[in-house]
């Protein structure tokens, strides 16, 4: 998660999408696991948790909203996102802004990582996820 807010901070767009894939991968291998621990279903819950909710939530939409004001064409945040989601005729000449340009692929490429879904409603495995965490949870009542 250090280096993903890292490769944040410094707009490596290139370098977050591995990371992502890094934690989402690390989330799989502890839901397909045959009878993953306690201790590795939270890591799982804290990782979907940290990604999902904080990270693609929060930290990703606050680094974008917060470098906005620096665009050639300064755009709020509902602007940016309406322009990029709805392909825009305005959207080529918008990407000649190198900044802009950059903010449009880090977004593509949370967007793109918010959409995954693998046999899950809200999220991948969710289903797994939350049959194992009943099975193994300390505080249920039975």
């Amino acid at each position: 998660m250090i280096n993903l807010m890292k490769y944040t901070y410094l707009r490596n767009v290139e370098k977050i999408p591995a990371e992502l894939d890094s934690l989402w991968k690390r989330y799989l291998e502890i839901i397909t696991k045959e009878n993953p621990s306690w201790e590795e279903i939270n890591e799982a819950r804290a990782i979907l948790f940290l990604t999902g909710q904080i990270y693609c939530e929060k930290i990703a939409v606050e680094a974008i909203e917060r470098r906005l004001h620096l665009l050639k064409e300064k755009l709020s945040l509902i602007e940016f996102f309406d322009l990029i989601d709805k392909n825009s005729e305005k959207l080529k000449e918008m990407r000649k802004d190198k900044l802009f340009f950059k903010l449009e692929r880090f977004y593509m490429v949370i967007k793109g990582y918010k959409n995954k879904y693998i046999k899950g409603k809200y999220y991948p495995e969710e289903e797994k996820f939350l049959e194992t965490y009943s099975k193994k949870n300390p505080d249920k009542k039975t």
